[in-house]
């Protein structure tokens, strides 16, 4: 495979370590061009749908703003009211590649109902990233501790979003 450059739809340092991590645990070659763009959805989407069209917006912009890329991707981390209960909260990703030929997929990580502490912060609409540290103060357990880092980095979320789409976009005579 030749070595792609990709138009990612995020100057976030946290997003752009992910999506090199995910490249080289798939063994592809890229050059990563960081461009900013709107989401165009609110700061902390909370449907599936406002995530999935922050990814595909992000994605699109990329791929706008640097149409020499191979493909832009779009990520976007969100929440959505649990199936089980609709008063409670789900946080996840979605992720979506949009290639310079007009080729579109998406894809979305696993999904994790939030610990009650960040169900009210989210129900109060507050922005959750601001209130983790109050949670966790004092926390020494380790499940604790994964959790802390876990909702502060999204780092599984991401990455697995980012994993789904991927593949998908590579093996899609597959699909």
């Amino acid at each position: 495979m030749k070595k792609l450059t990709i138009a990612v739809g995020t100057t976030s340092a946290q997003k752009i370590g992910y999506l090199k991590d995910v490249l080289k645990e798939l063994g592809i070659k890229a050059v990563i061009k960081p461009i900013e763009v709107a989401s165009g959805v609110s700061d902390q989407p909370k449907s599936s749908s406002e995530t999935k069209q922050g990814s595909i917006n992000r994605a699109v912009g990329a791929i706008n703003k640097n149409t020499e890329a191979d493909f832009g991707i779009g990520i976007e981390v969100g929440y959505h009211k649990y199936l089980n209960n609709k008063n409670k909260f789900e946080i996840f990703c979605w992720c979506t590649i949009v290639d310079n030929q007009g080729y579109q997929i998406s894809g979305q990580s696993y999904k994790f109902l939030l610990p009650e502490y960040h169900q009210k912060v989210l129900s109060s609409g507050k922005y959750l990233g601001h209130h983790l540290n109050e949670y966790y103060k004092g926390a020494k357990d380790s499940i604790n501790l994964y959790l802390k880092e876990m909702i502060r980095s999204r780092k599984p979320f991401i990455e697995g979003a980012l994993k789904d789409t991927l593949i998908k976009y590579f093996k899609r005579e597959d699909y």
